[in-house]
């Protein structure tokens, strides 16, 4: 259905609204797909399993709070929030950090590994039905396209003199 049609919008967009416009409600419906399918069924939310699959895929001994917040997906979760909530369902727990006592290291366990695996396969099911929306060539071009639209956010962003935290820049490559 047409953006505007959707949306109920019968006059002209500019092109950067009808761009914003296109994303944010294409937002909207990957997020309901995904709760719908994944997240409301296992009682978790879409933050509560980034963290899980992070510590997953993490160092045996977790990661640090601010290790965590620096790889979700959403820039502005509560990440203590998030921890307190699985570590209540014992999904994750809380280790003192041997090499600054100020920090906290935070883990998988046992059964966050569990309720993280037994999601794996609906997740995959699920990023399948995003992939299969594209050929692979347009997949690429699509993935190229948001990252540059995100690089000219995080350019603006880091020039301008914005308070508050701000986007993690990209690492350079090395120099050959």
């Amino acid at each position: 259905m047409d953006l505007r049609d959707e949306l109920l919008i019968s006059k002209p967009l500019l092109p950067g609204h009808e761009v914003a416009l296109a994303l944010l409600l294409t937002r909207e419906y990957a997020s309901w797909y995904m709760d719908q399918r994944i997240f409301k069924p296992s009682g978790l939310s879409d933050q509560q399993f980034n963290v899980l699959r992070i510590l997953r895929g993490g160092p045996k001994e977790g990661y640090l709070i601010c290790e965590i917040k620096r790889r979700m997906i959403s820039r502005n979760a509560d990440v203590p929030r998030l921890i307190d909530r699985l570590a209540k369902q014992a999904l994750v727990r809380r280790r003192e950090n041997p090499a600054d006592r100020r920090g906290t290291r935070i883990q998988i366990t046992a059964k966050g590994l569990a309720a993280a695996e037994t999601l794996g396969p609906k997740h995959a099911e699920a990023m399948q039905r995003f992939a299969a929306a594209f050929s692979d060539e347009e997949r690429r071009q699509l993935v190229a396209l948001l990252e540059r639209l995100r690089e000219g956010f995080r350019v603006d962003l880091a020039d301008a003199e914005v308070p508050g935290p701000r986007p993690p820049r990209r690492k350079s490559a090395a120099p050959a």
